[in-house]
Order: C-alpha cells, then structure tokens, then sequence
C-alpha cells in the first residue's frame, strides 16, 4: 500500500505532502488548473525551484549513456 510522505518544499517553504507537489508540477505543465491549489503558484519561480528538486516526482531520470552524450 502507498504512504504518503510529507517534507518541506523549498518553493514554497512550508510542509506539503507528495500529493501537493504532484499537483504543483501539475499545474506547470498546463495539465490542469492553479484554482487546485490552496495558494497562488508564481510558475516562473516553480520553474526554477521545481526543475531540479530532489522531492519533484515528474522530474526524469538520467540514464548513464544520456550523461555521456549530453557532457
């Protein structure tokens, strides 16, 4: 069965659970509405902040031989 997690988020600075981060991400991809959300999402400062985040469930794994072909 899944467990939620709950960490602190560097966007906006406070506790939110995977489910709320999942929206965010969500929302920055125009897959659905910022009304989701219970505080106003500043996208060009979710762009920066959640690209890279360690907590950001979309971000992408990169294989060893993309590495070599991006370095």
């Amino acid at each position: 069965m899944y467990e939620e997690k709950n960490y602190k988020c560097p966007l906006v600075e406070r506790a939110m659970w995977d489910a709320e981060c999942y929206d965010v991400q969500m929302v920055r991809y125009g897959f659905i509405k910022s009304g989701v959300l219970d505080f106003t999402l500043n996208k060009y400062k979710a762009n920066l902040k959640c690209e890279d985040c360690q907590f950001n469930q979309l971000k992408q794994p990169v294989s060893d031989d993309e590495r070599r072909v991006t370095a």
